[in-house]
């Protein structure tokens, strides 16, 4: 008896042992910058994103800089498993999985071309396992994503200045031949590493509406395989709530509603204008393809004004003055206002990206979200007429 108390007595002292062992268990992410910043303006951030939706945005929990010889390192925390992103002067993000991985990168620094444009390279993890090799293939497949949509819209300029009819054509369907590259490629990613926790990684790249059935999949599937994967139960509670807020702006339905100021305090909203048929048009002094509808909106609304067409435009920077200097610049002749604080109208209407346009009819009930150009005049001429 005795012999056998000492025995479990050991083996309680071993699991106790062992589950200290775990508590402040850390990786080590390294990294070398071929050009560093020489006026100290940046520093290297280790973060996480925390949050959900349109509330999630990144943390920063240490910072850095670079020894003589351009090296950076971070201890990461690795007790529970998670996601993190290093950022090296807010030029390169490298995104993570902590667990298991002593990661190393190498990283361009800072840009010096002369000319800088938007292009993130391709950046990659070395000395990683499973988990970490799915977000060196998912960032591969977004990174040939890129070129290619450049590539296509090269394709699209090239082929208006020929003026060959069938090669305006084929061009015109180049953004979504890439787009549909990615996501096979993505799927196929899903398939291969669905075995990985980090695989919720590769689900943020497919479209809850389209590809609903293998995310919801994927995710029981992880919550099954790895009871306490936190990560996997709040994605699907996301998107979840996701989808029933679609629902509620699903064409035919209201139109949430919201309140927010002119450039003189009048605070403006949908229910405004009740009795009119109204564009809001959600947009942003630095967004270029918002700027680009101004001249298309101002047709618009030249046209079917008089057939009781209003226009709302919520502008979304967060910089007043920016905002203010747009606005004089275009010159437009319809109530503007500003969401300074975006994120609770962005969930209500479920989009991240701008220009947004969604049309309301008379009774304040959706008839057409995400539209422009060609897709907007379409949707003007059911209600009007040509």
């Amino acid at each position: 008896m005795i012999k056998k108390g000492l025995t479990l007595a050991i083996a309680a002292l071993l699991m106790v042992s062992n589950s200290f062992a775990q508590k402040g268990k850390t990786v080590t992410f390294t990294g070398n910058v071929k050009f560093r910043d020489t006026e100290n303006k940046y520093p290297i951030y280790l973060g996480k994103y925390e949050g959900e939706g349109f509330n999630r945005a990144f943390k920063a929990i240490d910072s850095t800089s670079v020894d003589k010889n351009n090296n950076f390192s971070f201890k990461v925390p690795a007790d529970k498993p998670d996601f993190y992103q290093v950022r090296v002067y807010y030029f390169d993000r490298i995104d993570f999985w902590a667990d298991k991985d002593n990661i190393h990168v190498n990283v361009r620094g800072i840009d010096t071309a002369k000319m800088k444009i938007k292009n993130p390279p391709y950046i990659y993890m070395e000395n990683t396992s499973a988990a970490n090799d799915l977000i060196n293939d998912v960032n591969l497949a977004s990174y040939l994503h890129y070129q290619s949509q450049i590539a296509a819209g090269q394709e699209m300029y090239k082929a208006s200045l020929a003026k060959e009819p069938k090669w305006i054509e084929y061009s015109k369907d180049g953004y979504d031949r890439v787009g549909k590259d990615l996501n096979f490629r993505i799927k196929y990613l899903i398939n291969k590493y669905k075995d990985q926790p980090s695989v919720l990684y590769a689900l943020n790249y497919l479209s809850p509406k389209r590809d609903q059935e293998l995310i919801m999949s994927t995710l029981d599937y992880l919550i099954k395989k790895f009871p306490n994967l936190s990560q996997a139960k709040a994605r699907k509670k996301e998107i979840l709530d996701g989808i029933a807020q679609a629902e509620k702006i699903a064409n035919g339905k209201k139109a949430p509603d919201f309140a927010y100021p002119d450039v003189n305090g009048k605070k403006w909203g949908p229910k405004d204008f009740r009795g009119k048929y109204l564009i809001i048009d959600f947009w942003a002094s630095w967004c270029g393809p918002c700027r680009q509808e101004i001249p298309h909106l101002k047709e618009v609304y030249k046209k079917y004004k008089d057939k009781g067409l209003e226009i709302l435009a919520v502008s979304v920077d967060a910089k007043q003055d920016a905002w203010k200097k747009a606005m004089a610049e275009e010159r437009m002749t319809w109530p503007q206002i500003n969401a300074q604080e975006s994120k609770p109208v962005m969930a209500q209407y479920l989009f991240s990206g701008i220009p947004y346009l969604v049309v309301v009819d008379k009774e304040g009930n959706i008839i057409e979200k995400n539209v422009r150009g060609e897709s907007l005049d379409k949707a003007l001429e059911k209600i009007f007429g040509k």
